[in-house]
């Protein structure tokens, strides 16, 4: 695969005036109206849609934003959108930005602007922002679903899939940026508008007039706000929308971390989703009691790096969510050092250029000072490097009212019969659906047997032992991981491609302990009292998994490795999507790297 562009998100070069008004040197223009911006988004944007009276009686709502800047439109919309819709109704909110702010300069914009009414709207802007990384990320709101896109807005929309019901066109002012404005980027918002899409804009400038016409918008001046006498709205002309269809039968195959999680994002869409496990839940690699949350780190940011960083990104979201909604699992984030494993150097990782909100390289005294002992050698840390249960996840995630778990109940065989799927159980029964979703790893290719992927097993057994003293205050990764989970630390894991009897050995064990003496110079452990589990990982051969529709009503999400618990979530985020016909949170590129069908065809 080829090196994607670095991951580096510029900065904004933002200034702010004496009285507190955000605006940009490099544009040479201000963020939002100091003539009251809550009120410049409802009269352009709200009003030049004709929001909030289209919204009525629409289950779902998508709205795309050119110019993200302070967030301002997205807060006073969502603010909006909560007090008049019901709320079994549902906001898409799409926007990007290629110098994204920070979450203390977001702060600090709305500090003298933002109403009172709408402070509790941008703290859970800032508690859900995403990282500082590039392309599309997903936030999940209370009633609302907001996809951020860092990046050209051009490149951006390009790799979007999305069918928009509304655009606001809120760049810079086309005489101070006209990138935003070109005939290119307003082609991809004609590409993704729906059926009966409208769009507002504050510029009243011919040439943007003459372009939205050209694409297939009727376009008409209307007053502007303030000081400024005309503004822009339009729709898409002659179109009538068509309803799309939602699935009415759902089956997952599989009740480990990729089916829990693909089973709990329908069931929370309302979909009736049933969960055919042939043993029991988190039986397999996803029974491990801890695993590490942190990307692979590589020397260029490939489509692979930039999977599992998106993974990443999304999961530390998703987690916060669960956890806020009541779900019970056991999850630390102490934080993690990255080091270098014999045949690497840690300045290698520069080249990616990541945010140190994300990464920083540490010294060694430096890591030795956050992991509480001595360290091999310096290194990387991940401050939001994480550890959690699966086994407790799977489990809080299945107990949705919209899931029926059956465990015990393998799967014999699956075939087309008609529009729906039939599925025959080892004991015989045999069941319908409309929809059916593959997501038990190594069986998978069993039950896909007439859709050939490559797919390999490998052996990893974990090693669990008595914490020592003194105690380690961060994940160690090297060559294998060390996770301090309260009084006992997990080592691992192997992998062992020879034998997958599930056996838990010694020399694995003593694998396992030569890895982490070498990252942890000194370290005394208790060998005496050392446990272990041993569980088979499906491998891809370029280690980003299968994710995606294999077949008509047939769907996968199978191979994501030693990185499932970062990679599974976003999956089960996008088939979610897919089925429900939302906007995707991956850009196409990425979404075409992880599809079933990237190197052969059925047969």
């Amino acid at each position: 695969m080829s090196p994607l562009p670095t991951a580096h998100v510029p900065l904004p070069d933002l200034a702010f005036s004496e009285d507190g008004a955000p605006y940009s040197r490099e544009f040479g223009d201000i963020y939002f109206s100091r003539a009251g911006g809550a009120a410049e988004t409802e009269h352009v944007f709200l009003r030049g849609n004709d929001l909030p009276m289209r919204w009525q009686g629409r289950p779902h709502f998508t709205i795309s934003e050119l110019g993200f800047g302070t967030g301002l439109n997205f807060l006073v919309t969502y603010r909006e959108f909560l007090r008049r819709c019901e709320p079994s109704q549902h906001l898409h909110f799409i926007s990007v930005e290629r110098y994204p702010l920070t979450p203390e300069m977001l702060a600090q914009a709305h500090a003298a602007w933002l109403p009172a009414e709408d402070a509790p709207l941008l703290k859970s802007l800032l508690d859900h922002y995403p990282l500082r990384l590039p392309g599309w990320h997903q936030l999940k709101l209370p009633r609302c679903t907001l996809t951020l896109g860092f990046g050209d807005a051009d490149t951006l929309l390009t790799t979007l899939d999305a069918q928009v019901d509304a655009w606001f066109l809120d760049g810079f002012s086309p005489a101070k940026n006209p990138g935003m404005w070109e005939e290119s980027v307003l082609a991809q918002v004609a590409r993704l508008s729906a059926a009966d899409a409208s769009f507002a804009t504050f510029t009243a400038a011919g040439a943007v007039n003459r372009a939205l016409q050209a694409h297939g918008f009727d376009v008409q001046k209307t007053a502007g706000f303030g000081h400024k006498r005309d503004m822009l709205i339009g729709k898409r002309a002659n179109k009538t929308p068509t309803p799309p269809s939602t699935p009415s039968s759902i089956f997952v195959i599989g009740a480990g971390i990729a089916g829990a999680t693909i089973a709990h994002a329908l069931a929370e869409r309302g979909a009736a989703v049933t969960v055919l496990e042939r043993t029991c839940i988190a039986s397999g690699a996803s029974g491990n009691p801890a695993a590490v949350l942190y990307p692979q780190l590589t020397k260029f940011y490939t489509p692979a790096t930039a999977w599992h960083f998106t993974g990443y990104d999304f999961m530390l979201r998703q987690i916060a969510r669960w956890k806020a909604l009541g779900l019970n699992f056991t999850h630390q984030q102490p934080g993690m050092l990255r080091l270098p494993r014999p045949d690497q150097s840690a300045e290698g990782f520069a080249s990616l250029q990541l945010d140190a909100s994300i990464m920083r390289y540490v010294t060694r005294t430096q890591a030795a000072e956050i992991a509480g002992m001595d360290v091999a050698s310096d290194g990387w840390f991940l401050p939001h490097g994480s550890w959690i249960s699966p086994p407790e996840l799977c489990h809080a995630l299945l107990q949705h009212t919209n899931i029926t778990l059956r465990e015990q109940t393998g799967v014999q065989s699956i075939a087309r019969d008609g529009n729906q799927w039939r599925v025959t159980l080892d004991s015989g029964e045999m069941l319908a659906a409309e929809q059916l979703i593959v997501a038990n790893a190594g069986d998978a290719p069993r039950l896909l047997a007439d859709y050939p992927m490559p797919m390999g097993i490998s052996a990893g057994q974990v090693s669990i032992i008595p914490a020592p003293v003194p105690p380690l205050h961060c994940i160690i990764s090297h060559r294998g991981y060390v996770i301090p989970a309260g009084e006992q630390w997990l080592m691992g894991a192997t992998y062992d491609r020879s034998d997958y009897s599930g056996a838990v050995t010694d020399a694995n064990h003593a694998e396992n302990l030569v890895h982490a003496r070498a990252a942890l110079p000194g370290l005394a452990l208790n060998e005496t009292s050392i446990i272990g589990r041993t569980s088979l990982r499906a491998t891809t051969p370029d280690r980003l998994p299968y994710v995606g529709e294999l077949a008509p009503g047939l769907h996968v999400s199978i191979g994501h490795g030693s990185r499932g618990m970062i990679s599974a979530p976003l999956a089960a985020e996008i088939l979610a999507a897919q089925l429900f016909h939302e906007p995707i949170p991956l850009a196409r590129n990425l979404l075409a790297a992880i599809h079933p069908r990237r190197r052969t065809k059925a047969k």
